[in-house]
């Protein structure tokens, strides 16, 4: 096993800690954009603010934005039944999760992904008519199972 691949055990051995029941998976999503507003970023500050700005808009309250202060990485856990949401940050060897952003029943929510080079966007739709645009980078595995759950959470016809 790998540093990293120990430091995503770590990781997710600190979320399972916070939800009540079982995950079958767990990964960190982050504002939809966010490597756009990086790159943006270096070319202009302000620019880079900018399109962070709006896509902490459209991560809506999964953003964990507190006025000037948002967080990094929203993890999220699946159980069987539920869907929890949590604003973490990261720590030296793992994160510390400070508080709790939702916990939905997985049957209230409608998931679209959208593969791109570095990232998959991902759309969750709540039935109270909450949206909320946030993204998994690809560019490790560690996203892999929980994008893979996510899948199953598709639109639903009929």
């Amino acid at each position: 096993m790998g540093r990293w691949d120990a430091m995503a055990e770590r990781i997710n051995a600190t979320v399972q800690a916070e939800v009540p029941e079982p995950c079958v998976a767990i990964g960190a999503l982050q504002p939809s954009g966010t490597y756009g507003a990086f790159g943006l970023g270096q070319l202009s500050g302000a620019l880079g603010s900018a399109r962070q700005h709006r896509a902490h808009q459209a991560a809506g309250g999964l953003s964990g934005r507190h006025g000037m202060k948002a967080n990094r990485v929203t993890y999220i856990a699946l159980s069987a039944d539920r869907l929890y949401a949590f604003d973490a940050s990261p720590t030296r060897s793992t994160i510390k999760v400070r508080g709790l952003l939702a916990t939905w029943d997985r049957a209230d929510v409608t998931v679209r992904l959208e593969p791109g080079r570095a990232a998959t966007k991902v759309v969750f739709d709540h039935a109270d008519g909450g949206h909320y645009e946030l993204e998994a980078s690809t560019l490790s595995k560690h996203n892999d199972p929980l994008l893979a759950e996510l899948a199953t959470m598709g639109p639903r016809s009929g």
